[in-house]
């Protein structure tokens, strides 16, 4: 098994990771060959076994690069000093911001870590577990005196709702990413602040 940083990619790897990710979200994982990812990519099918022994090595490291550099943005954003909305603001856009860079391999990060075998999906889902821990830390910071049981399961709402946006969000079209954002932050947090304490 291979495990790559995000930071120990040179430009062939990004390249068959960039058409890796492309041809998953077109034809779904399973459904994709490797053969068909070196020719999309102008490499050899040597040269990618040289990188990924195995097309789950190379979903891992895909999934594994796009959480990695995830977490590392909405860090940057909740590190601003600010009051909590404007953390949240930050948090919002950070996470917007990245997944639209990303929209290939942030749809295969939802859709295909269950393809992975079990044993290689650890570090992925404990990756996927630290971004429902910030967004849980950042609502137990807006709102300390609601019951310790609830800041969870509203991250996994803020979350998928920013995760299925992707789906549908067309940024040329009539809403702005900005106003996307915006409109997100109010959506969420109206219902969210009005939740009664106990």
């Amino acid at each position: 098994m291979v495990r790559v940083r995000a930071d120990d990619y040179d430009t062939k790897c990004q390249s068959i990771l960039d058409s890796a990710a492309a041809l998953f979200a077109k034809t779904g994982y399973p459904g994709a060959k490797m053969q068909d990812i070196a020719k999309a990519c102008g490499a050899t099918k040597s040269m990618l076994y040289h990188y990924f022994p195995t097309k789950d090595d190379l979903l891992l490291a895909l999934l594994t690069e796009h959480l990695e550099r995830l977490i590392v943005e909405l860090e940057l954003a909740l590190s601003e000093a600010g009051a909590g909305e404007r953390r949240f603001a930050n948090f919002i856009r950070a996470y917007v911001q990245k997944s639209a860079q990303s929209r290939q391999r942030h749809l295969s990060a939802m859709n295909d870590v269950k393809f992975l075998p079990v044993e290689m999906q650890p570090p992925i889902l404990q990756l996927q577990a630290k971004v429902v821990t910030l967004g849980t830390a950042l609502l137990r910071e807006l709102r300390s005196d609601l019951p310790a049981t609830v800041y969870k399961p509203y991250a996994l709402l803020l979350l998928g709702m920013l995760n299925w946006t992707d789906l549908w969000y067309k940024p040329e079209g009539t809403i702005s990413p900005q106003e996307l954002c915006d409109r997100i932050q109010r959506l969420f947090l109206h219902g969210f602040l009005a939740e009664k304490a106990g």
